[in-house]
């Protein structure tokens, strides 16, 4: 197994943030034919990846000896973490279901594993932050109610929505799912912050647990309102 066959599948099992910058900037850097020293080359000569983005291209390829399509590469960095960082910030309203679970769908888009998350709803059905809890594998899951409570806690809301995907399977809720999500909204009514929703992503179809009548867990959820 080669160095870049390692990277990808240490990626793959952890995620790219398991990656230390000179390894994710050498993994980068492999798909344009650079050597496999070429990021720690620039590393240790510009003192960061941020440092190599914005250097000249010229200066790249004239004293590091990488090639135009390298350099060409680094320039993108900066453009794809702007753009990241716009979407990440921007707030989308959230006054119906329908639109909790685009949100959530548009969230989940290519995840081969499971993962608990939620999004702060403030007064106005504006979404704030946003956090993904855990990582499982591609049939479970598992969070803690204490994760949640400090999320809430230190970003100063009083209205979540949760979501958890099945990417092998449909959006019908496990006895498990249920179970979770009353331990949730137990866990967070003593602090006054109510659970709005939990929405389920399966690989064809997404389900809101507030629609479903049979069930009565969010008979003290607030409703959605349309602002």
């Amino acid at each position: 197994m080669n160095r870049k066959q390692i990277l990808r599948k240490k990626i793959i099992s952890s995620g790219a943030e398991s990656l230390t910058d000179t390894e994710l900037l050498e993994f980068l850097l492999s798909h344009s034919g650079a050597e496999e020293n070429t990021a720690e080359h620039l590393l240790s000569g510009l003192g960061g990846i941020k440092a190599a983005a914005d250097a000249n291209p010229g200066i790249l390829t004239a004293q590091y000896g990488i090639n135009n399509n390298t350099a060409v590469l680094l320039k993108l960095i900066p453009a794809l973490c702007h753009e990241r960082s716009a979407n990440q910030n921007k707030q989308y309203l959230i006054n119906s279901t329908e639109k909790s679970k685009i949100f959530f769908e548009n969230r989940f888009v290519g995840y081969s594993k499971e993962h608990f998350c939620a999004v702060a709803v403030k007064d106005n059905m504006r979404t704030s932050e946003y956090f993904c809890f855990a990582v499982g594998n591609s049939s479970s899951v598992n969070t803690t109610c204490k994760d949640i409570v400090k999320f809430a806690v230190t970003i100063n809301t009083n209205m979540l929505i949760i979501a958890h995907n099945h990417p092998d399977g449909e959006s019908v809720p496990s006895e498990s799912d249920l179970i979770a999500t009353k331990k949730i909204i137990d866990a967070l009514r003593p602090l006054d912050i109510k659970i709005l929703d939990h929405i389920i992503v399966g690989r064809n179809s997404s389900l809101s647990l507030r629609e479903l009548p049979e069930l009565d867990i969010f008979d003290e959820a607030p409703e959605y309102k349309i602002t």
